[in-house]
């Protein structure tokens, strides 16, 4: 019976030794550095999607809390309107209806529908600027809504028709306190553990 040898000869292992070498690096050198390459790239992918995240989220908690607000300012105007007809005994089934409407359309499912919004998170409607040089700032992003400009206007006809002075500071987007509300600091004594 012919053998055959599979052990391997000191010739055929140096050769093997010479594949396994890419330009004087050795086959555990070329893991290593795979291994550390790819760990260096999880690193910053972590680390990129955490300061990403970070600031898309500051930008759209502030681009969201301004729309949000200017829904929040329509709806209260309707409400008032509508609580001080009906205490004045002139009570208005039109009104009642835009307010439910208002309701409906100024909810955070409609203002925030993927019709108005990007996946990035980014505006879709066309907004005007009105920074120092024209650059868009998020009120404009805010009061430029489709749905918020829509009933902007319906509500100043609303208080055009019931003679409603539209000059009055609470119905100013813009209003900003003419002074901080004054706050008493209390002091308390410290406790002693």
């Amino acid at each position: 019976m012919i053998g055959i040898n599979i052990q391997p000869s000191l010739e055929s292992a140096r050769f093997g030794a010479q594949l396994n070498e890419e330009n004087g690096i050795s086959f555990d050198a070329r893991k290593l550095r795979t291994q550390h390459n790819t760990e260096g790239y999880r690193d910053g992918i972590a680390v990129g999607k955490t300061e990403s995240i970070q600031g898309g989220f500051d930008v759209g908690f502030e681009l969201g809390a301004n729309v949000g607000m200017e829904a929040g300012r329509i709806l209260g105007l309707l409400e008032g309107v509508a609580a001080a007809l009906k205490e004045n005994g002139l009570y208005s089934a039109q009104t009642d209806q835009l307010l439910l409407n208002a309701i409906y359309e100024l909810s955070t499912d409609s203002i925030f529908a993927k019709e108005y919004w990007a996946a990035d998170g980014s505006w879709k409607y066309i907004v005007h600027g009105s920074g120092d040089h024209g650059e868009v700032v998020v009120d404009n992003v805010a009061s430029g809504h489709p749905i918020i400009v829509k009933w902007n206007k319906i509500v100043c006809e609303e208080l055009k028709r019931w003679g409603l002075d539209q000059k009055l500071g609470i119905l100013d987007n813009n209003t900003q306190p003419s002074s901080p509300p004054e706050v008493e600091v209390i002091s308390r004594q410290a406790v002693n553990w």
